[in-house]
């Protein structure tokens, strides 16, 4: 019963949003970087950081601010987005053995149809995906990881959520489920320190240690 994260995880998206939220928030009168964004922000929730970004930086971002991110990032996100190497043969040998398995992001499922349908993972997990809208708080909370065990009808117990970034990691430990932690683009101390059980640097490991190998 394994549960993927999305972006960082299925598809290889967190530079490509970091990209236009840093660019975003350097119009707005702060200058920062790609690097500043994903250092800040990954595995946050979009929609909670305008009145954050405002206090932080003391700014105040346009009314349509979020409407020109989403769009640019749709935008982007339809041209651009690819699945993270390797991932296609994990989930079809969990396919292939008969075990569950769903996704449970912060995004949209919005967002998500356009980012898993580019990089071909829409049709093997469609009915199984689970957003950060359906529940009342994001991650870090444990909502969306415990809404997606219950609908799916599984123990928490023997879930295991693959995530790469230490607010989900964090959410998925308050679950009560086993975390992978998918080091490929972050630090793999902070995910162990946010408590990851197992760290993966690649698909391969994810695999072994999902003992597909």
């Amino acid at each position: 019963m394994i549960i993927f994260d999305c972006d960082g995880v299925l598809v290889d998206t967190e530079r490509l949003s970091n990209r236009i939220l840093a660019e975003q928030i350097t119009s707005a009168g702060y200058p920062m970087t790609t690097e500043d964004s994903i250092r800040r922000y990954k595995g946050g929730r979009i929609r909670s950081l305008p009145p954050l970004i405002e206090a932080e930086f003391n700014l105040k971002l346009p009314d349509d601010w979020l409407d020109q991110f989403f769009t640019r990032q749709f935008a982007a996100l339809e041209e651009e987005a690819e699945a993270i190497p390797g991932v296609s043969d994990v989930v079809d040998q969990l396919i292939a053995r008969g075990l569950q398995y769903c996704v449970a992001s912060q995004a949209s499922v919005a967002k998500m149809r356009i980012s898993m349908g580019r990089s071909g993972l829409w049709d093997r997990f469609e009915g199984r995906i689970f957003s950060a809208d359906m529940v009342e708080r994001p991650k870090p909370f444990p909502d969306l990881f415990l809404h997606a065990a219950a609908t799916m009808g599984w123990p928490v117990e023997k879930v295991t959520v693959i995530e790469d970034s230490t607010t989900g990691v964090r959410a998925a430990v308050a679950a009560g489920m086993r975390v992978i932690g998918f080091c490929r683009d972050t630090d793999p101390d902070e995910l162990r320190a946010a408590g990851a059980s197992d760290l993966a640097q690649d698909m391969a490991g994810v695999a072994d240690h999902l003992g597909l190998q």
